[in-house]
């Protein structure tokens, strides 16, 4: 149950998510968003948490259009990540073997923190059904397998996002249906903190949060 100090908390960092939304302050609104869904979370305000994926999932949509248009129709394709990260080029990222899903997670946190927008994917070898194995690390390891791209050394745009956007759905997909209450919402959050620009993972987490709520 949530103390009175801690449901000010809450409000204070939704109210501070709204006034950054308002200005267009896309990073600042998503840091207090996430902030104040793990706090109320973490103190079964699920109400509040359901409210925090709002503007947690409209401000992430806003910093992911950033990233297509930086991008400008190309994808830059790497096959290894800086052990420390100064510097990051907004646009999106496909990160290859012998790069893995922790360098991956690595870059998205770097721009993050530089507030570049960056949309990272991350891909493993082909395997021997020919089928490309994109995944994603963070509070769960989540992965699907899809076609590869008609040029597996320069994917273009579409397929990218299409990848990016098969990853969530199986993060969603992958749940065991016997999941239910708190235990469905940690494993929704846990495939969210790994696969951060999802539509319908933030819904499904909203949905989930708001059926605990009552």
């Amino acid at each position: 149950m949530a103390t009175k100090t801690t449901l000010r908390r809450i409000e204070s960092l939704l109210e501070k998510t709204e006034t950054a939304m308002k200005r267009a302050a896309w990073f600042e609104a998503e840091r207090h968003a996430v902030a104040a869904l793990d706090l109320a979370i973490e103190s079964t305000d699920h109400e509040s948490a359901a409210r925090a994926c709002v503007p947690l999932q409209a401000a992430r949509h806003q910093r992911a259009v950033a990233a297509i248009e930086a991008a400008d129709g190309h994808v830059d394709v790497l096959d290894s990540v800086p052990g420390e990260i100064e510097s990051v080029e907004a646009g999106v990222y496909l990160v290859e073997p012998n790069g893995v899903g922790a360098d991956a997670r690595r870059l998205r946190i770097a721009a993050l923190q530089l507030e570049v927008p960056v949309l990272v994917v991350c891909r493993e070898p082909v395997n021997r059904m020919g089928l490309v194995t994109i995944v994603a690390i963070g509070g769960s390891t989540v992965r699907a397998r899809v076609e590869p791209p008609a040029d597996l050394e320069q994917p273009d745009l579409a397929w990218t996002l299409a990848a990016l956007e098969r990853l969530g759905d199986e993060a969603i997909e992958g749940l065991d249906p016997g999941l239910s209450g708190p235990q469905r919402i940690d494993a929704l959050r846990a495939a969210l903190d790994s696969v951060t620009d999802h539509e319908r993972l933030h819904h499904a987490l909203a949905e989930a949060l708001r059926d605990a709520a009552g």
